[in-house]
């Protein structure tokens, strides 16, 4: 086996746990965040506290959120995860529209 090939696959398995902790981090701060904007404590987010949710989550380096907010693209980013579109925005909704 090459050298090459060993140094690659010996990176893959360094850097696996530690992307995994910081994934486990950024959802951590996602959840935190989610929780801080949800100002009624309802479980979902309307639009004016989405808005919060994703000015945090841009301070936090998270997702695409600071596109987000850069291009003042809030109603679209609440569109596209609003799936059902009743107007409020939950947890298992934003957990979907990760994974997509």
């Amino acid at each position: 086996m090459k050298l090459s090939t060993i140094l690659a696959a010996s990176a893959v398995l360094v850097a696996a746990p530690l992307l995994a902790n910081e994934e486990a981090d950024d959802q951590a701060k996602a959840r935190k965040n989610f929780q801080n904007a949800d100002a009624d404590s309802d479980g979902k987010l309307t639009r004016a506290e989405f808005r919060n949710f994703i000015n945090a989550n841009a301070e936090d380096g998270l997702g695409r959120a600071g596109m987000v907010r850069r291009y003042g693209a809030y109603g679209t980013a609440f569109e596209r995860v609003d799936k059902n579109e009743d107007g409020v925005v939950t947890a298992r909704e934003l957990a979907a529209a990760r994974r997509n």
